[in-house]
């Protein structure tokens, strides 16, 4: 299906993450399910915007607000992009942060992890 982006397809989503994780550990890692036996879980709800991505005009789906998500564990990445393009009834090819980094799929030259692999070399 294509959608005329002069109209803007927002979608806002309710969000799951660690807090504990978010402050001390690893960063923000939402998931659309609550974590189950862990006490520091909280919720958010986080706004996702679609737009023409490339100049291939793939679409996407890029975060609006709250925290910049790292990424996603497991099959969370999948799942969220999975759920905006069916409530959106598009088929968007990616997730970005609100940083525009690309967070689903994983481009592993754009990733964090390699950022952080490539200066630890120095």
């Amino acid at each position: 299906m294509t959608h005329n982006l002069e109209n803007p397809i927002i979608i806002r989503k309710k969000m799951y993450y660690d807090e504990y994780e978010k402050i001390y550990g690893d960063g923000f890692y939402p998931q659309l399910k609550p974590f189950s036996n862990i006490c520091s879980c909280k919720s958010v709800i986080v706004s996702f915007r679609l737009i023409k991505y490339n100049l291939n005009c793939d679409l996407a789906w890029v975060q609006m607000d709250g925290s910049v998500i790292y990424g996603f564990d497991g099959n969370n990445g999948i799942e969220l992009l999975n759920s905006l393009n069916a409530e959106s009834k598009v088929k968007a090819i990616r997730i970005l942060n609100s940083g525009g980094r690309p967070i689903y799929p994983v481009i592993p030259y754009l990733s964090t992890y390699r950022a952080i692999v490539q200066s630890m070399k120095y």
